[in-house]
């Protein structure tokens, strides 16, 4: 029997696990195996230890393509076996440290591949992924940007989409998220992360870095508006999930809090609010947005209320456009298959 909060995980995160590519039957059998949320890391790495066996196997069979999907898909369950998970900061740190470690062996081998990119920023680095469209000349680029416990490496599924339509992908983690959150925890003005991005995209000749689009996911759903705000190189922007400002965080679930405790260092919940409250606000950025942006947003989201993302479309002093549906959850994952084409769309029109 499944104990409330990992049933409540698993039922809430079914629509999102199954986007990005946990297999169905999969989510069955972790469901199953996990009986308490202290099973929840030792469950999906078990399962991420077996997709990596099956791409170790493939690969020395020579089935280069199958190879990396198991590797992709190995550490697409090692970032759910660490994803809110701070009840073991040493299981999580080794899951974390699974996820990069099966990703960076499945990039060379997807198609097409996947260059790891590290970016020196103040005393730490940027990792990323650069990647490139076949037989596209100069295209423009797609930055691919995480949220609270969101990486670069569980965005696969939406930078397909992107090299499908001729847009190259720079996928990253910036201060607190992924790889970085070990070097360099949340810092007010993490834009500054984005600008050393798109500062090294301008040195890369296979890319259009006069046509650099982002999208921003849930708290990324912050960063990517106010970086617009503030920087004119970027020529659309994305709101995947608008994260408009941070609700009280005493009101939030213990996960989210335990989150916001770990990307800020903060000793309490109480302190942690007087941290991010002040810092995570768009309120005066929006007439500064010049560039098209994406509304995509859910009626049911719970971190941002509806009407403050319609806020933000109303404040904007760009073209708009909007994806919202009353009865969606956070990010809109219940429609998925509408809104990741859709987000591909709008970069690969408005760049």
């Amino acid at each position: 029997m499944t104990d409330a909060l990992a049933h409540d995980i698993l039922t809430q995160g079914t629509h999102r696990f199954l986007a990005d590519g946990v297999h169905y039957r999969d989510l069955l059998d972790i469901r199953a195996a996990i009986g308490a949320w202290s099973d929840w890391c030792r469950v999906w790495s078990r399962f991420a230890a077996e997709a990596a066996a099956r791409g170790d196997s493939a690969l020395g069979a020579g089935h280069r393509a199958t190879a990396a999907r198991e590797l992709a898909r190995a550490s697409l369950y090692y970032h759910y076996a660490q994803n809110f998970f701070y009840d073991d900061l040493a299981q999580k740190r080794a899951a974390s440290d699974a996820k990069v470690a099966a990703f960076r062996r499945a990039a060379p081998l997807l198609d097409p591949p996947l260059e790891r990119v590290d970016i020196p920023f103040e005393g730490a680095a940027v990792p990323g992924y650069l990647r490139l469209p076949k037989h596209v000349s100069k295209p423009p680029i797609a930055l691919l940007l995480g949220g609270l416990d969101t990486t670069k490496e569980d965005y696969l599924s939406v930078n397909d989409l992107c090299i499908e339509r001729g847009l190259a992908t720079f996928a990253f983690d910036g201060p607190g998220q992924g790889e970085m959150a070990w070097s360099m925890r949340w810092r007010p003005d993490f834009e500054r992360a984005i600008f050393a991005v798109i500062d090294y995209l301008e040195r890369r000749p296979e890319v259009d870095a006069r046509r650099i689009g982002i999208i921003g996911r849930s708290l990324g759903g912050h960063y990517a508006p106010k970086a617009a705000a503030l920087d004119t190189r970027l020529g659309a922007v994305v709101c995947w999930g608008v994260c408009y400002e941070v609700q009280p965080l005493a009101a939030r679930p213990k996960n989210v809090q335990d989150g916001y405790l770990f990307l800020t260092g903060a000793p309490d919940i109480e302190t942690a609010d007087r941290m991010v409250r002040p810092a995570i606000n768009l309120a005066g950025l929006g007439p500064s947005i010049k560039c098209p942006m994406l509304i995509v947003h859910g009626g049911l989201d719970k971190g941002t209320p509806l009407p403050l993302a319609l806020r933000l479309a109303d404040e904007a002093g760009g073209l708009v456009e909007k994806l919202i549906w009353d009865d969606a959850i956070h990010c809109c994952h219940d429609r998925s298959h509408i809104v990741r084409p859709a987000m591909a769309d709008f970069l690969a029109t408005h760049l």
